[in-house]
């Protein structure tokens, strides 16, 4: 198991390196395919100080029968998620969940190293800095995979029957994202695109019953006062004497 830190919920300088276990230095294990074949993904340039996030995830589109899409590497707990695909459909896309997907998931050969900032592109300087830390990483993709006989590994869409290494997806509805533990569930509650990408976000898997409301609270927000000082009621008048 890999270590998180002691509040899963808190992302406001989100460290996407923090929970690291050793990996082979030789290879990255891939996830089962749709089609239902293991090929282990191996990069061919050496992982660093031979650690790496492996917290797997998919991200992906709804289709008739489940969902299938792509393959993300390091850090796929919600609490680094989220706040990313939020921001990034309100700003960067527009709200356009179908742009959004075909970044994500068509213009994609293998998968996602990582996803980073740049999905921010467009937010406001506050909220990227709330999101970020002030920490800025661009977004990677996975290169030179090979199959374990040598051969260029080919690319394949991941589908719900296909994630038995992985412990996160991430499904792109219209009415927002649909968030599955899957170390618990094959299914999971949506969280709506107006969502506040600031919001505490719990990372447990057991948290996210998809019969249950998301695990998710908005941020505080102070009240806001009024820039006029509100008007006296006027005094009652004496009733005149007769």
């Amino acid at each position: 198991m890999e270590a998180r830190p002691s509040d899963p919920g808190h992302h406001t300088a989100p460290d996407h390196r923090a929970d690291q276990h050793t990996c082979p230095s030789h290879s990255l294990a891939g996830p089962h395919l749709g089609s239902g074949v293991t090929r282990p993904l191996a990069l061919t340039r050496p992982i660093p100080q031979e650690t790496c996030l492996s917290t797997r995830a998919v991200i992906a589109r709804p289709t008739a029968d489940g969902y299938a899409g792509m393959y993300v590497h390091f850090d796929g707990y919600p609490d680094s998620k989220l706040p990313l695909l939020l921001a990034a459909y309100q700003h960067r896309f527009a709200g356009d969940v179908e742009a959004m997907a075909r970044h994500l998931i068509d213009e994609v050969h293998h998968g996602w190293e990582e996803l980073g900032t740049d999905l921010l592109d467009g937010a406001p300087a506050g909220l990227r800095r709330s999101l970020t830390g002030g920490e800025e990483y661009p977004s990677r993709q996975l290169t030179n995979l090979y199959n374990t006989d040598g051969t260029p590994a080919e690319r394949e869409l991941i589908t719900q029957d296909g994630t038995e290494d992985l412990e996160w997806a991430y499904v792109l509805h219209e009415s927002g994202i649909e968030v599955i533990g899957l170390l618990a569930y094959d299914r999971g509650p949506v969280v709506g695109w107006d969502t506040d990408p600031r919001s505490r976000i719990v990372a447990d898997p057991g948290a996210w019953n998809p019969d249950s409301p998301a695990p998710v609270v908005p941020p505080r927000t102070a009240p806001r006062l009024s820039a006029t000082a509100p008007s006296l009621a006027p005094a009652p008048r004496k009733a005149a004497r007769r």
